[in-house]
């Protein structure tokens, strides 16, 4: 099978050679049925869309299209989103990297698509709703039960701390950039059994940081620890956000009741990146009650799973006053976790092993 690209740059057409696909670059549109059954690559700034996804709909039914939109801002591109549906094309949103579109086409032609598969990610439906405290949870469950565990402060806008630890993302950032991490890069910090690198700090380059940088980062993290945890964030027009949440092999949105409006939202930018409710799992935090939405309607409004519920602490500490019993339910649902990663394996007679 054959691979058209029109108006994509010439790296990622490398990067797509060199993964052994037969790739003809098209200085114009391809022909009436010149496509046949192929693929058709494409990305345009034309204003009439709309005519052209019917033209090339009608001139190729057979060809597996896909529209590379690459005009930032994630209001602005989902009436395209829409618009791909609607003529059965595959849409791909801005922020996709080479790495990106060859998953997608990979998924086209249903071959493996090749990612770690250590890594879960954290995801906030918003500032301080509890991604860093659940995720450093989380790790502490996981390392005391004898992993070697990485957690990644990747929200690139607010770290989750005040003060400014010894070493930080920005100021690794040299090294990601330079693409020389070594393994001792991910053990400067080490607490309560994990190692630990904090988040940006430098909050004036937030939106400087490149897709490719992330993915990078991920990458090597992902072959220096069984088990990597990254929280995200919760802005979706964050690189760490947005490959995140694609290259996570577990989706953890955290969130409480009263965010019951954003989840709808959040799941619709997820929508366009082909992943969908079932694809995510909830952490309820802070859960009263009293409040208006519970948890479970919560879940049944947006089709996802409730993985566990944190009630409602006084002060909200980093370091949540857990429980026995809440403690109990967290390393139970880690070892679910692990199991679904190949990371445990649970047998009749002997219980969970690794």
């Amino acid at each position: 099978m054959k691979i058209y690209t029109f108006g994509i740059d010439q790296i990622t057409v490398s990067q797509i050679r060199l993964e052994g696909y037969d790739v003809v670059v098209q200085k114009v549109m391809p022909e009436y049925g010149q496509l046949g059954g192929d693929i058709f690559l494409f990305s345009t700034d034309r204003k009439d869309l709309p005519e052209m996804f019917e033209s090339l709909r009608t001139g190729h039914p057979e060809a597996e299209l896909i529209y590379w939109h690459q005009k930032k801002g994630v209001r602005g591109y989902q009436p395209i989103h829409l618009l791909c549906q609607k003529f059965g094309i595959h849409f791909t949103p801005p922020r996709s990297t080479a790495a990106t579109i060859i998953d997608k086409i990979r998924s086209i032609l249903d071959e493996e698509v090749d990612r770690p598969n250590n890594i879960i990610g954290f995801f906030g439906t918003g500032a301080g709703v509890g991604c860093t405290s659940i995720a450093k949870i989380m790790s502490k469950s996981i390392a005391a039960a004898g992993h070697k565990v990485i957690l990644l402060g990747l929200n690139l806008y607010e770290p989750g701390f005040d003060q400014k630890p010894q070493t930080s993302l920005d100021q690794l950032r040299p090294r990601i950039t330079s693409k020389i991490l070594q393994e001792s890069d991910f053990e400067l910090i080490k607490q309560n059994g994990y190692f630990y690198l904090p988040g940006n700090h430098d909050f004036l380059s937030a939106q400087d940081y490149q897709e490719e940088e992330i993915e990078y980062l991920l990458e090597q993290a992902s072959k220096y620890a069984d088990v990597v945890l990254c929280d995200f964030g919760s802005i979706p027009e964050s690189a760490a956000w947005y490959v995140g949440i694609q290259k996570s092999a577990i989706r953890l949105f955290i969130t409480h009741p009263k965010h019951n409006y954003r989840l709808p939202a959040l799941m619709e930018v997820a929508n366009q990146l082909d992943l969908y409710p079932h694809d995510f799992q909830l952490i309820i935090n802070r859960a009263t009650e009293s409040a208006i939405v519970n948890s479970k309607n919560l879940s049944q409004t947006v089709g996802s799973h409730i993985l566990f519920e944190l009630p409602q602490y006084e002060g909200f500490p980093e370091n949540l006053p857990l429980s026995k019993r809440e403690q109990q339910m967290v390393e139970e649902k880690a070892k679910m976790l692990l199991t679904a990663i190949d990371i445990v394996e649970v047998t009749q007679k002997k219980g969970w092993r690794r």
